[in-house]
């Protein structure tokens, strides 16, 4: 994998509030072109909001290809939520990470919010 740069323009994968029908949906709604069920294999969730490093894990999420006209604002808002200072892909309670998750189209890498390295959840 290349180096992880806070621009890269990757999909979001989501497991928590973010998903269809949840109440964090609004921050990806009307900003995506496509979205796929999809599954991050090496993790596992602690709770229903926080997801670490397991070898033997599978967290079951939604792939969202975001809009590329606002690609950026949607990924600052969803980095928002999730409280991660602008410009950081780091915050207290969640890092956003470049992950390879797996698809029926195939596997993809894609952001996603996870437990952050050394933390104790």
């Amino acid at each position: 994998m290349s180096p992880v740069g806070a621009s890269d323009r990757l999909p979001l994968f989501v497991f928590g509030t973010l998903r269809l029908g949840h109440e964090n949906h609004h921050y990806l709604d009307g900003h995506y072109e496509q979205m796929l069920a999809a599954s991050l294999h090496g993790y596992a969730r602690l709770h229903p909001l926080m997801m670490s490093r397991q070898t033997d894990g599978v967290v079951d999420g939604e792939l969202y290809f975001l809009d590329d006209d606002d690609y950026e604002a949607t990924l600052a808002g969803c980095d928002e939520l999730e409280e991660i200072p602008l410009g950081q892909l780091v915050g207290r309670d969640y890092e956003r990470k470049r992950v390879t998750v797996t698809t029926v189209s195939g596997p993809f890498e894609a952001w996603a919010y996870v437990q952050p390295e050394g933390s104790l959840a």
